[in-house]
Parts: C-alpha cells; structure tokens; sequence
C-alpha cells in the first residue's frame, strides 16, 4: 500500500523572525501565488534583498499534491484562514466560509488546479479603464512565460477525443497536462456539445477560451502531483543568499516615514507577529513594501494601517493617512450554484467509484504509489464551457436595457452613494459590461461558466457579476478578521443571469445526445421554472454560494477619478513605497478560474517594479 510520506521538513531554508537582517530592499507580504511569483524574479538580482512574510507555514503533505485527494480539500483550517461572511441578503441570509489560503504557495496550494484564461476582452477591458499595458496583446507573453503543458497520452487523446494545441503555452516553471486517466463516460458528455447550435468547440481553449473545450490541470506530468507556486518559483531559488522566506508571521500593519525631499508619506516596514511565540518585531524595505496578502487581507491591512475611507478607518479608532475610498470597494467574485442531476447507465469505473467502491479505490492508490497514474492523477475536471450572453439566453438585449437604465446607487453599497470617483469607476465598468453583454464587435467575454463533468455534478456560475461587494474593519475589533460582504445578487439583473444559466444547462441535460444517461435534475429540481422559483430552490438546498472561491478587485487598479487604489504602475495613491501585486488589483473579474490570470499578473508585475530601479 501507498505510504505518504509526511510533511517535508523545511526549516532549514524557511527563516526565523531571530534571524532577520533590519532592512530589504523589499518586503513583500504574503506567501501566496502572486508573492512568490514577484520574490523569485526580484531576487534573480544577486544585488537586491527581499523578504517574503506569510503567515501559513509550507505544506508538502498528499492532501495538498496528489490530484484527486487535492480534489476534495474543504475550507477548513490550517490551510484556509477561519473566516466567515457577513450575511449574504440575496442568499437568504446565509453566511460563507471565506476561502483563503493560508499556506506557503497560497491558492495554487489549494485551489482546483484547473487552467485556463479569460477572453481577450476581459484584459482589453482593463487598458480600456485607464491602465496602459494591460490589454490582452501586453499580457499574453507572461501567460507563456509562466507554463508549460505535457498532452495526456496518443491512446487516451484518441479514445476520449481530446483536444489541445501546445504551442498555446510556452517553456515556463509550472506544469500543467490532462491526465492520461480518464473516465470512459467523459467523450460522450463533452460530445453532446457538439450538437449545441451556436457553440464553438475550440481545439485549444488557452488560445481561444469561448465555446466548450479542454482543458488543463496544473499537474506535474512526471510526479503525478500537483505543480504549484512553491514548487515552481520558490523551491528552485530558496538557497539565494537574498532570499528570505519567514513562515508563521502575521503582519499586523504597514510602517511609515515622511520623505525629507518632500514631506510625502513613505512605506519603510512592517510591524509584525510571530504566531507561535506571539513576539512582536519589525523589518524595514529601503525600496518597496509590496503587499501579496489577497483580495480579503491586502485591503484589511492598508485600512488598519490608516490608508482606506476615512469614516471607515476613522471609526475603528484608527488614524487616518491616506483617505482612499477604493481600499476595500469594487470587491467582486463569481457566482456558483450547483446543480445535480441522477444519472443511469454510467460505464465502469466513473466519477464516483474512488469514493463508493473500496477495492477500485484500494487499486488506484497501489497504482498511484507505484506508477504516479491511475484515478489518482485526476482533480475535478478537464473540460469547460464558457458562453457570451446572447448565447445564454435570447433576452440578452434586454437584461442589457434593464442593466442600463439602472440607477447604480441603487443596488451598489452605501460607500459609493457619497464617492464621486467610486461612481464613476463603476459606471465607466458597467458601459463595459453592457457591451459584452450584447455582443459588440470585439467585446466578446462569457457571462457564464458550466462544468462538463461525467458525474452528476453540473455547476454553473455566474462571471460578469454586476454586484458589488466591500471589504470593512470590524470596528469592534479592527486588528482581527474583516468583515467580508458579498453582496452577491444584490443586483437583479445579475439573478436573471444565474438563473439563464441554469435553464440553459437543464436544456443540455435535456438533450437527445445526453439521453443515454436518462438524467433526472434533483437541483434545484425541474419542477421550478420562473427566476424566483429556481432562485428559492437554490437557497433552500443551499446550491448557491456567494463565493468561487475567486475574490477579487477590492483594491483596484484604475485611476484615482474612477475609484482607484492602484496605478497601472501598481503604486498606491497618496503614498510611496508601496504597491500591490495580488488579485485585489483587478479591476473587473474575468471570466475565467483566477489561477492562470495571477500568474501572468505577478510575472507582469515582477518586470514593473524590476523596471523602477
């Protein structure tokens, strides 16, 4: 039988508070995907020092790399920060776990390991917001420079009837490959999309991400494990002498100077805690404090630092900086809701017999140990359609007027009725919305995602969210967990869009091609048809989440008249020294798992801040 071996010890490279220097050219706050991505290529100069501090610990154990038992992870500690929601209005008033990582690699450590990218609209819509170099054309080399694909095996892509095309990656550190394992029952259900009038099935989805296709898992072909942020950036360069990696350490805030030359404010450290000893030190960046921690904890430590919306900060008892309404607004994540279906006459083996068949499951896991193939080797899933609203639903006009003759406020959080910048940013997003939307010339992005799985299991999520949500001090208790506030569905036209989806993929289900497998919808069930309807059964069997577990845009890079925090230079408005590299930069979600688009930003961001001197 498989023996795992256990956690790898690691404290020979991962740095004690007692043995840190008093000043790095930079410091970069948290561990996660897009911290290592930067802290590797920033300390490729041998004359520059930098210091990455994460408060999870690294985690080389089988539940995080083998792909299958990576697949069933939960949202529990210590992995995953211990972090619920405020009540969700639209989802009956249900709270969330908050997923976020909280391990030396991050997301990639945890997350579903699919990959793929958004269209070519969803990044052009962020240079069309003001953010020169952040259009598709400046983005695409960094998608190459991040990875490299291995084709599942000659046999398996012939018999399932997969689809790739490699030159679509490049020759870079993380792996990624569809295994040579797949269940029988997959060629037929990814199939019946070819009988789906007005979908494209793109040979290779990375190249051309609408339509039904493909798609990899960030696997290592040659271990069988998962391949990660550690794995690729930080395992390889952990040895440089200007690399420290401090594990176990919570920044509590961001230190402060007033430059000589002129009288600005200036980032020079960070204050911080040892979580096993709880002793207290600091560390000072003669460059740079960039902050890495995520779209939850980034924008909660600049506002416990005095930088964010001065009524806010000001009633958490904190003095006030630097008054940025945009630190903790636009805040933004994708909508799933999870439909099932009963399913007869799948082949053996399928989706569910590793968990209801001991003997099959005993088999894979010998096989795994042995060979690094098998069932083993398989995470959630390899196949994806993402489709545009007019393909979604023939009331794609007019959800679009609806969207269009709202007034914003109405439906936006209370931050932005007294925000002129928030409002303009907002309005400046939506108009782009409502393009892809309908469909306008070279505005085409998906609005919804589908799962093409061969089990029961048939999620669609939401991906143009028009909702916003905000993250806020707990003013009771601003040092601990924010509060974190989705305000998922708040507005309706982004329920309209949910609920087309999941009529859309009854219809599929539905289909002759399908009929095979003589599917019977148990959720939200076939017997609700009006939005309100599947929208109730959705709530009441708790099929609806606020969360994909894609948290984004809470500190957003547009100008500082549309509701910015960030430059197109990374830079945070009203203070030097400091950027931020992680996912509460972007300013609109793509319509995409986030994985892909992080690595391409934290490759893109290293050669910014590289690029300053």
């Amino acid at each position: 039988m498989y023996c795992f071996r256990e956690i790898l010890a690691f404290f020979a490279f991962a740095t004690h508070t007692s043995a840190l220097t008093d000043t790095y050219d930079y410091i970069i706050v948290g561990g996660g995907l897009t911290g290592l991505v930067v802290a590797n290529r920033l300390s490729e100069d041998s004359n520059r020092t930098v210091l990455v501090i994460e408060n999870g610990y690294i985690d080389s154990s089988p539940n995080v790399q083998v792909p299958y038992l990576a697949g069933v992870l939960n949202s529990n500690p210590p992995l995953y920060q211990s972090l619920v929601s405020a009540p969700d209005p639209q989802l009956g008033n249900r709270t969330f776990s908050v997923a976020v990582g909280n391990v030396v690699g991050g997301g990639s450590i945890v997350n579903g390991m699919m990959l793929d990218r958004g269209s070519d609209a969803d990044y052009n819509a962020w240079e069309e917001l003001g953010n020169v170099g952040w259009g598709w054309k400046d983005l695409a080399p960094f998608f190459k420079k991040v990875f490299t694909f291995t084709p599942p095996s000659e046999e398996t892509t012939k018999a399932i009837g997969i689809t790739y095309d490699k030159t679509a990656y490049g020759n870079g550190p993380v792996q990624a490959t569809i295994a040579s394992f797949q269940y029988p029952d997959y060629k037929g259900i990814f199939d019946a999309w070819k009988n789906e009038s007005g979908i494209s099935l793109p040979k290779e989805g990375f190249a051309s991400p609408l339509g039904a296709f493909w798609a990899p898992n960030t696997i290592d072909n040659v271990t069988g494990e998962r391949s990660n942020a550690r794995t690729a950036y930080y395992e390889p360069v952990k040895a440089r002498p200007n690399l420290k990696l401090l594990v176990g350490t919570h920044v509590d805030e961001i230190l402060f100077n007033i430059n000589s030359n002129g009288g600005s404010l200036r980032a020079n450290g960070v204050k911080m805690t040892d979580r096993n000893t709880s002793s207290t030190t600091s560390a000072w960046a003669s460059r740079e404090v960039i902050l890495a921690a995520g779209a939850i904890f980034t924008p909660h430590l600049l506002m416990v630092s005095g930088i964010g919306p001065a009524s806010d900060v000001g009633a958490a008892n904190i003095s006030v900086k630097v008054d940025l309404p945009a630190v903790g607004a636009n805040f933004q994540d994708h909508v799933p809701a999870y439909m099932t279906f009963n399913l007869s006459n799948l082949a053996f083996p399928n989706y569910s017999t590793l968990a209801t068949n001991a003997s099959f499951n005993a088999s894979a896991a010998q096989e795994y140990a042995d060979h690094k193939t098998g069932p083993w080797t398989l995470s959630r899933g390899n196949a994806l359609a993402f489709l545009t609203l007019p393909q979604l639903t023939p009331s794609y006009s007019s959800l679009a007027a609806t969207a269009s003759s709202q007034t914003p406020t109405d439906f936006l959080p209370e931050r932005y009725a007294t925000s002129k910048p928030l409002q303009a940013g907002y309005l400046a997003q939506r108009s782009i919305l409502l393009k892809q939307f309908t469909g306008e010339q070279g505005y085409a992005a998906a609005a919804g995602e589908l799962a093409i799985q061969p089990s029961n299991r048939a999620a669609v999520a939401l991906q143009k969210p028009l909702s916003r949500g905000t993250i806020t001090l707990n003013t009771s208790n601003p040092h601990g967990y924010p509060v974190v506030a989705y305000n998922s569905l708040q507005n309706p036209v982004d329920a309209a869009i949910l609920t087309a989806l999941v009529r859309f993929n009854r219809k599929h289900w539905a289909s002759p091609a399908l009929s095979r497998y003589a599917p019977v919808e148990n959720v939200p069930g076939a017997e609700f048809v009006s939005d309100e309807q599947i929208m109730r059964a959705l709530n009441e069997k708790a099929a609806v989440s606020s969360s994909f577990a894609h948290p984004s845009g809470s500190c957003a890079m547009l100008p500082r008249d549309l509701g910015g925090c960030v430059s197109d230079q990374l830079l945070v408005y009203g203070v030097d020294g400091l950027s931020i590299v992680d996912a509460s930069i972007l300013p609109m979600i793509p319509a995409t798992h986030l994985q892909a688009t992080m690595y391409a930003v934290a490759e893109k961001a290293a050669d910014i801040i590289k690029n300053r001197g």
